[in-house]
């Protein structure tokens, strides 16, 4: 790789005062609590599996210990590759491969090819684990269990920190994100994305690593979330003195730390090469076009940081690269606030939540023809859910979303909830805010082409489309791809091309600039901007400022008086809708690219709309945002899970519990007869009256058991062992007294084995079962952990179950019938699930998982006397019951 290396032997470096590293006491020991580390790349590059290019390669650099680096370059262009391998997650280890040999590579485990080596401190990067912590681009990928405070443990339990000491840095990482008054019982499932993404960081800083990585941490999350991470960032650096790399496209919040600015650009792989299939571009290699101090980068009047698709920070910005009112040749003559006065979507008296829960009452909003609408607020305010109300994918709690007739078109009533999904496909189309719950095809191509195919156009005409909006969107040179291969910005951008291939009169977009570069940015704010044009009622969900004052979108914000921001109405104030021709367009581009769907027409000027006026009497008339009050997202606490309903059985060690059920279910199986399973069933249902199951709990609890029993009974009562009177025979069914005898038997013995397996083994929690494996049971932790990090997999990809059914439904993919329908969505979870598996050992690994070294426990799973009473007991009682059988001669060993 060519670089241009600046001097950076003066730029500033925070080193450690005494010289050594901050300590604290580990394990009954004095060692070092973190100390920064050197990082270096020697001849690195790496090819991913699916590619036939190198995303980066022979990449050289050196970043001392101690040093703070910005990595920035236009999205897809590799940065999130150079941090995976940073973090040791990508090729082989240096003990494979060579400086300066091989120049073809060595193959990796998932089949990508890795060229040089990483270096820590001067040791293979897969050999430091732990001294590199890694903060991913997407939270829901670093969640390991289901716990909060279990995620954010994790990382010090790797490392052999006493329990006080992981406990101790929990509470101060949580506290340091903003997440302080979140209960550390809270489940994950519970939290928004913005939410998420701050318990990541909280886990990899509770790690206080020698080096951090920071992939876009800041690119989800409201302003207060911005300022609490980058404080939070600051004051560990400060204390600990960790090398940090950071990417990240908005740096503004974090230039007062970095030392170092590296700009990442793009060279020909060849000159003069020819564009692939579909008259994509030409691949290319990333070079460093820049390296020095932020003065030094961002003052270089060479550089042309917009061409290079970077953000500069607002100290460095000059006056061109200010983005303000963003306005296009050919846009209609009333605000992008108001709109037409036409209202296409509203809602009445409208209540918003998830599974009959409310967190927003009385709603009452209008969505007009041509108007852009932001919907803003904290994260975890309710932004999404209310956005997945208004496309009809989420049942309202209560009142009701209503079309109007031009947006019915003929669709079943007027609420887009109860409509086909081809109907909702072609009206209001949605932009998942995760990018991979969107897709449903095997390439890109396909996937912008779906749309317009499911709402009736030609292959001919969805194709043209979905090209068009493929180099719109710089997407061309991915056409044949598959969609999963893409970088996280590339993603984001492909969704939003496929939501508007559909041509829909409502698009509702979640997060739409997450992980775009300024270039593509731009790309995407002009064609929202363009749209206005064609009557298309545009909502966003977003954070992003710039995005809402370069569009002059009306404002519509979510919170309670605690969590209002109050700048939002300075924005509001300071846009005051502007005019055709007030501003620049900041790219200099005045095209206007809108929907090809003839019956769609501007709305006119003020004086051609029904009263005159741009809807002044459901806008605030001084422009200020519209306030929606929602439940206070801290507030909604959660109570600790019981892991039974039984007291007694809730302070039960989870493995005694276990072993406890299995005792008495494969004893009983001993013996096949109505004796001992009618005594073990009476003895069971006393028992479990006495620690608080009443008859009807117990049947509540165990229902399966009573449905297979009599079923299996009837089973063995028509095909079972004949003997003795026959009372009723027809073919080779035959009814006689032995048959009756092993039918009542086979089903009290059903009874007698799955009423206390399900009894003990209901509602243990996850993590408290992996916790004794690993402490009483002493298995191994790889094998514990890797287990219950798994069985957390299950619950978010029953999320993920939803989240495509819900997908489906807005793509038009809803109608087919539940079996056709069943298996490409089941491929799509298992996609899903295999991309979820791999993220989660990253996520891991990450931590510090999967090291030689032992590791501690922030929970102790401890066992009591009761517990090996509870054993007892699940012992006696099945060898009660077979006595029993024995002495009244009924015993029969396995039914002989």
């Amino acid at each position: 790789m060519e670089t241009r290396n600046m001097d950076m032997s003066e730029s500033p470096k925070r080193g450690r005062p005494d010289g050594g590293q901050s300590s604290a006491g580990s394990s009954g020991s004095s060692k070092p609590l973190s100390a920064s580390a050197s990082l270096v790349f020697d001849h690195w590059g790496y090819r991913h599996a699916s590619r036939s290019h190198f995303a980066v390669q022979g990449l050289n650099l050196s970043i001392p210990a101690g040093q703070r680096v910005l990595l920035l370059g236009a999205s897809g262009i590799g940065k999130s590759t150079i941090l995976a391998g940073a973090a040791g997650l990508l090729g082989s280890s240096g003990e494979e491969v060579e400086s300066g040999q091989s120049s073809e590579g060595v193959e990796d485990a998932d089949g990508g090819i890795s060229q040089g080596r990483v270096l820590v401190d001067g040791t293979p990067v897969q050999e430091a684990r732990g001294r590199v912590g890694l903060v991913l681009q997407d939270p829901d990928a670093q969640v390991i269990f289901e716990r909060l405070g279990d995620n954010v443990a994790f990382g010090p339990e790797n490392m052999a920190l006493d329990r006080p000491q992981i406990w101790e840095r929990v509470r101060q990482s949580m506290a340091a994100v903003g997440l302080a008054d979140l209960q550390l019982h809270r489940s994950t499932m519970h939290l928004s994305g913005g939410q998420l993404q701050r318990l990541a960081l909280a886990g990899a800083l509770a790690m206080r690593p020698g080096v951090l990585l920071l992939d876009e941490p800041t690119a989800n999350l409201d302003p207060e979330g911005v300022r609490q991470i980058v404080g939070a960032v600051s004051s560990v650096l400060e204390a600990d003195h960790s090398t940090m790399l950071l990417v990240e496209h908005r740096a503004g919040p974090w230039i007062d730390m970095i030392d170092r600015v590296i700009v990442l650009g793009l060279a020909d792989t060849a000159p003069g090469g020819e564009g692939g299939p579909s008259g994509q571009q030409a691949f290319k290699d990333t070079v460093i076009l820049a390296d020095g101090s932020p003065a030094q980068v961002f003052g270089n009047p060479d550089i042309d940081f917009a061409s290079l698709g970077i953000w500069l920070p607002e100290r460095y910005a000059r006056p061109q690269d200010r983005i303000g009112r963003i306005h296009t040749s050919g846009e209609p003559s009333y605000p992008a606030r108001t709109g037409t006065g036409e209202v296409l979507l509203s809602t009445k008296d409208l209540a918003i939540g998830r599974q009959g829960q409310s967190i927003a009452d009385h709603i009452n909003l209008d969505f007009h023809s041509g108007q852009i609408s932001a919907l803003v607020g904290a994260n975890g305010a309710g932004k999404s859910t209310l956005s997945m109300t208004l496309a009809g994918l989420l049942e309202p709690v209560a009142g009701q979303v209503l079309a109007s007739e031009r947006l019915q078109g003929g669709a079943q009533g007027s609420s887009p909830f109860g409509w086909k999904s081809t109907q909702l496909a072609s009206r209001i189309s949605y932009v998942f805010q995760n990018p991979e719950h969107q897709f449903a095809r095997a390439s890109v191509l396909e996937e912008v082409m779906l749309g317009p195919l499911r709402t009736g156009a030609s292959p001919e005409e969805a194709k043209s489309r979905a090209l068009t909006l493929l180099k719109r969107f710089s997407l061309r040179q991915y056409a044949h791809m598959n969609p999963y291969t893409l970088s996280g910005g590339e993603k984001r951008r492909l969704t939003v091309a496929s939501a508007l291939a559909a041509a829909p009169q409502v698009l509702i977009l979640d997060e739409p600039t997450f992980g775009q570069d300024r270039s593509t940015w731009l790309a995407m704010v002009r064609l929202i901007h363009d749209l206005r044009g064609d009557g298309v009622s545009i909502i966003v969900v977003t954070h992003d400022r710039e995005l809402v004052r370069a569009l002059g979108a009306r404002i519509v914000e979510l919170g309670t008086d605690g969590q209002l921001d109050r700048s939002w109405q300075h924005d509001s104030e300071e846009d005051g809708g502007g005019k055709p021709g007030d501003g620049p367009d900041p790219a200099g581009q005045t095209g206007h690219v809108g929907l090809a769907q003839a019956d769609r027409k501007p709305g006119g000027s003020a004086a051609d709309r029904p009263g005159g006026s741009p809807c002044a009497d459901e806008l605030p008339a001084d422009g200020q945002p519209q306030l929606i009050q929602v439940s206070p997202t801290q507030a909604r606490t959660e109570d600790p899970r019981q892991s039974s309903r039984s007291p007694y059985l809730a302070s039960l060690n989870p493995s005694f519990r276990l072993i406890g059920g299995f005792l008495t279910a494969l004893i009983l199986l001993f013996s096949l007869d109505w004796v001992s399973a009618s005594v073990a069933l009476g003895l069971e249902f006393v028992l479990l009256m006495g620690i608080g199951f009443s008859p009807w709990r117990v049947v509540k609890f165990t229902w399966p058991v009573f449905i297979g029993a009599p079923g299996s009974a009837l089973a063995v009562i028509l095909y079972g062992k004949s003997g003795g009177h026959v009372w009723w025979q027809w073919g080779l069914i035959q009814v006689s007294d032995k048959s009756l005898i092993l039918a009542l038997a086979t089903a009290l013995r059903i009874l007698a084995i799955g009423i206390p397996a399900i009894i003990a083994v209901l509602g243990i929690d996850a993590t408290d079962l992996a916790d004794s494996f690993s402490q009483v049971l002493h298995l191994p932790d790889r094998f514990v952990y890797g287990g219950l990090a798994g069985m957390r997999l299950f619950s978010v990809l029953r999320d993920d179950w939803t989240a495509l059914t819900a997908s489906r439904r807005s793509r038009g993919l809803g109608d087919d019938s539940k079996i056709k329908s069943f298996f490409p969505q089941a491929f799509a979870l298992l996609v899903l699930s295999i991309r979820r598996s791999t993220m989660l050992a990253t996520a891991m690994e990450a931590r510090g998982f999967g090291g030689d070294h032992p590791r501690s426990s922030a929970r102790i799973s401890q066992v009591h006397p009761r517990d090996w009473v509870f054993l007892a007991i699940c012992l006696a009682l099945p060898l009660v019951a077979l006595l029993t059988a024995y002495l009244t001669g009924h015993f029969a060993f396995f039914g002989n």
